[in-house]
């Protein structure tokens, strides 16, 4: 370990700057040898000019500048503080062969702009395949002696790395049309002097006989086994002497890339309600929907296969998807299993995944298996024994009174190495050297098992290649320019490091101590004491019984954290217990929640908060943000009820939340990428620094979680017969109910007051004293000052004979999962002679619109009954398209005096008091025709964040007229001082 990563605290610079000392030196040598007989273009009397001795400085100025810029504020992803991303230190060897490399600046699009790196990117590739199990030189499996090689590159820059898989989909797509292409170019083309010899074998059964091509089916032909699909350009090469520029020329035409898959699609019968799918684990990246766009197929048909608890396919489900699509004649081009996913360090069952394309193509059914292993597929190297030639790069260490200098590598689980050896059956695999390679960027990597799927996706004609070493790589795939200086990184670093348990794999299994190291942290962090859980998504092996849980942790607590690294070695139980924890490979997930009153909080939504507000605690994410503030670096992710489904539901009952809104949850996440994580008791040390942002964060959000009386304020309705609606927040828990009220205003000695009915504008009331929402409608009546009122001397009127109209909680898990897309609803209530509407909050973030006496114009007339009950009022327009609010589109756009909406009136269903996704349905249609907002209208802002709904507040204050009491407006303004305090 010593000698391969740059150290965290520059431990290796001396030997870094000596060697790139020597790599410039030996660069300046060969520029001065070139053809010295040139001369010098620069010389020295043009060095001591006054413009170059200005522009020098300058440069040195400059440069000093941008590292001072970098160094003050760029992520230290060196440092073993930083558990975040992929990011990571490089490796020596990586740096060294990318900065010598970058000196040439070669393109390896072509040939003849990178003789060197191109051949070095094609080693690479050959390296890769080998280490992820591809053997070389396989014979087919009709055993004829025809041979396949693997093949494997880099991509070109750092979008298409990101997205390699986009490649591997192409080269899907390609494949499933190609034997549509050839047939069109027999029957109608230049190919129909082979019509009746070209014989191929179609999908079934190990004993299926060859029948000529001619005599396919549609969906025969769309279900050519892929081995069959590939050796057609050989075997026409072989049997009828045709040459590769005929065979380019014959098959243009037809060829997807040319014609266009609806074309092809209506020439061969495909069904368009049922095009060809690509099948991908939930936990897929996202470029996967992206590159399914930009190779025509769809975001729509690349599927989702539902995963298990553990996050990993669910092959039950892919058997089931896989069964329907047979049954009903719909193509797949391929299925793709995560070999490693950046979100929870998951590896699916790859080896179940392939025994199913056996099965199905045996039934007729075909389709590529792809293994994306961007992120795990440098893990392969934990399981590859080194040649005997290589020396051994991890020696054992003494641990010196638990000391850095002894950090173990651990070996991964037998069912991940059984993933991994599967990996040789894959068709494809993406790879990413610049993740768990140690790789500068940009440097992604795609393997085939049959290299000959590249000639899939090349615009020239080099399907029947010669295989020499001068090809130009460039022309496969959708690479334009790309860096050489990549793919000699990866050259070095394998060279010098080994692709093998002594080499590569013995750093990750080094990481991979690290990490279980902060798993086992991550499980044991909280106890019953605590006023807060953290959860990890990956459970103990007792989890769900309550007494041997608590035993375990203990365990892991006094055998594992409280150990030293060589203690824990010596130890077989804790070293079992160790790696049973966390996930299958290098990061870890896991989320917290907190305790009221030693009760576990059931709301998503403010666990969400908590985990939100320490990210950004523990994240940069202004520009402003300087590094060193900020203790430790974690990343987050969401998981999302789409994706994860009963998956999600039942990590959220782990943590005590309630399933039945189906939320998505935010997560914390580490991905570990630095053994020096896990040396000494560093790893204790990251806890701790955790430990104390949780604790700080926990107390603010149990605050807002938190029921307690506070000064409440309300909007007025009318002036015969008073109504009022509470200012309620989705933010914290004393405001989460919306209420319509009816009541009295009785001033001292019971003397009934009348609102100025010559003052048109809506009144808005607080409470005298702080009070709970419950105080007021269990007591019927509550104490309250009305701004813009002359109390003539007294401080305050009661409001009487308080009756509840409508009462909805705002709790998360009440909450409708969309906004409606046929109306926008509102409460409708009054008297005959008054009527008002309030906004129905089901859904945050949203507006509270109330407005005053409006112009109700509508047939039948309502009854005093049905107003006085409350209805229904939807306004006919999809309250999705308003949402959310924007401050270049507010809603007091729209919302204002004077304004008028079609609308549909329906009875209210539901009780007075009551929660629920749904409430916007209603009953019976009681009426239909307009309303206008012909009196005073209120808007304002509501948010799940407080400081949006800050905000939100600051706006409604600032839009109040001049004329309006400067005391309100100062009212207000203590409203938002303290939401700006939670």
């Amino acid at each position: 370990m010593s000698a391969v990563l740059h150290r965290p605290r520059a431990e290796n610079f001396d030997i870094v700057k000596e060697i790139f000392n020597g790599v410039l030196e030996s660069h300046a040598g060969m520029r001065r040898q070139y053809h010295a007989d040139d001369g010098d273009f620069i010389t020295t009397s043009m060095k001591e000019s006054a413009v170059f001795q200005a522009s020098a400085d300058d440069l040195r100025k400059r440069v000093g500048e941008l590292a001072q810029l970098m160094n003050q504020y760029s992520v230290p992803f060196f440092s073993p503080r930083y558990i975040g991303h992929m990011c990571m230190e490089m490796s020596v060897p990586a740096i060294v062969g990318y900065l010598t490399t970058m000196l040439f600046n070669p393109n390896n699009v072509a040939f003849e702009a990178s003789p060197i790196t191109t051949l070095l990117e094609l080693e690479v590739g050959q390296q890769l395949c080998t280490m992820l199990g591809y053997p070389a030189n396989i014979s087919t499996h009709d055993g004829d002696g025809e041979k396949i090689t693997p093949w494997g590159h880099i991509a070109c820059d750092g979008t298409v790395a990101n997205m390699e898989a986009s490649q591997s989909m192409w080269v899907a797509r390609n494949l499933k049309y190609y034997p549509l292409a050839l047939r069109s170019a027999i029957d109608e083309g230049m190919l129909g002097f082979v019509s009746d010899g070209l014989k191929v074998t179609p999908a079934g059964p190990a004993d299926t006989q060859s029948k000529l091509l001619k005599d396919f089916s549609n969906w025969e032909l769309l279900n050519i086994p892929a081995q069959e699909v590939l050796s057609l350009a050989d075997r026409l090469h072989l049997e009828y002497g045709i040459s590769s520029q005929f065979l380019q020329d014959a098959l243009e035409p037809y060829l997807v890339q040319s014609a266009g898959k609806e074309k092809m699609f209506e020439k061969f019968g495909v069904d368009l309600n049922k095009p060809p799918q690509y099948l991908v684990s939930s936990t897929k990246h996202y470029s996967w929907p992206k590159s399914a766009a930009l190779v025509g197929i769809g975001s729509d048909n690349c599927v989702r296969i539902p995963v298990d608890n553990l996050a990993r396919i669910d092959i039950s489900k892919l058997d089931a998807l896989l069964k329907e699509r047979l049954d009903k004649k719909q193509a797949v081009y391929a299925v793709v299993a995560i070999i490693g996913s950046t979100e929870e360090g998951v590896v699916d069952p790859l080896d179940e995944v392939i025994q199913l394309r056996d099965k199905y193509q045996a039934m007729g059914l075909t389709f590529i298996v792809h293994a994306d292993a961007a992120w795990g597929g440098y893990f392969a190297s934990m399981i590859r024994d080194p040649p005997a030639e290589a020396p051994r790069r991890w020696d054992d260490q003494v641990d010196e009174d638990g000391s850095r200098d002894f950090v173990p590598s651990i070996t991964l689980r037998e069912s991940t190495v059984k993933q991994f050896e599967a990996l040789k059956g894959a068709d494809s695999i993406t790879i990413d050297p610049h993740k768990a390679g140690y790789i500068p960027y940009p440097a992604g990597a795609l393997c085939y098992r049959d290299g000959r799927m590249r000639f899939l996706v090349t615009w020239t004609a080099p399907y029947l290649h010669d295989g020499s070493e001068g090809e130009s790589i460039g022309v496969y795939g959708i690479e334009g320019s790309k860096p050489g200086a990549p793919a000699a990184a990866a050259y070095l670093h394998h060279q010098v490091i080994g692709l093998h348990k002594q080499g590569h794999g013995g750093l990750l299994g080094e990481v991979g101590w690290a990490c279980r190291r902060l798993s086992s942290h991550w499980a044991t962090l909280s106890d019953d004491l605590d006023d807060f859980i953290v959860v990890p998504f990956n459970p103990l092996v007792n989890d769900g019984d309550p007494i041997k849980e608590k035993e375990e942790k203990q365990f892991i607590r006094e055998r594992i954290i409280a150990k030293s690294n060589e203690a824990v070695i010596a130890d077989k139980e804790a070293l079992d217990e160790l790696c049973a924890l966390g996930s299958d490979l290098n990061i870890n997930a896991f989320a917290c929640n907190f305790k009221i009153n030693e009760k576990v909080n059931d709301d998503v939504e403010d666990a969400n908060y908590l985990n939100s507000r320490v990210f950004d605690r523990l994240s940069m994410t202004k520009v402003s943000e300087q590094p060193q503030d900020i203790p430790l670096f974690l990343s987050s992710t969401v998981f999302g009820q789409a994706e994860y489904d009963e998956c999600l539901r039942n990590y959220q009952r782990r943590m005590g939340l309630e399933t039945d809104s189906r939320q998505d949850l935010f997560v914390l996440r580490n991905v570990v990428m630095s053994p020096f994580q896990g040396a000494g008791n560093y790893s204790n040390k990251i806890a701790e620094l955790f430990k104390g942002v949780l604790q700080e964060e926990v107390q603010i959000v149990r605050d807002r979680a938190t029921v307690k009386p506070e000064t409440i304020w309300f909007n007025i309705f009318g002036r015969e017969k008073i109504y009022l609606t509470n200012a309620p927040f989705f933010h914290k828990a004393s405001g989460r109910n919306h209420l319509v009220l009816s009541a009295d205003i009785a001033g001292p000695q019971g003397v009934v007051y009348k609102l100025l009915t010559d003052n048109d504008k809506m009144y808005r009331c607080k409470t005298l004293h702080e009070v709970t929402l419950d105080d007021i409608i269990n007591q019927k009546q509550v104490d309250v000052v009305i701004n813009g009122v002359n109390l003539i001397g007294h401080e305050c009127v009661t409001l009487s004979n308080i009756q509840v109209v409508k009462e909805r909680s705002l709790k998360s898990c009440y909450r409708d999962q969309q906004f409606s897309e046929s109306c926008m609803p509102f409460y409708l209530f009054g008297t005959s002679q008054e009527q008002h509407i309030e906004h129905m909050l089901l859904r945050a973030p949203n507006v509270q619109i109330s407005a005053d006496r409006v112009q109700l114009d509508v047939q039948p007339p309502l009854s005093a009954a049905q107003l006085a009950k409350g209805v229904l009022l939807q306004i006919n327009r999809p309250e999705r398209a308003l949402q959310p609010p924007a401050a270049d589109n507010p809603p007091e756009r729209m919302f204002r005096r004077g304004a008028s909406f079609d609308v549909t009136i329906v009875d209210d269903t539901k009780p007075a008091v009551t929660h629920g996704p749904g409430l916007a349905a209603g009953g019976n249609q009681l009426a239909k025709g307009k309303v206008t907002l012909a009196g005073d209208v209120h808007v304002d802002w509501k948010d799940i964040n407080t400081e949006d709904f800050a905000r939100g507040l600051t706006r409604v204050t600032n839009s109040l007229e001049p004329e309006a009491n400067m005391q309100t407006r100062s009212e207000w303004k203590e409203v938002v001082s303290a939401a700006l305090r939670f």
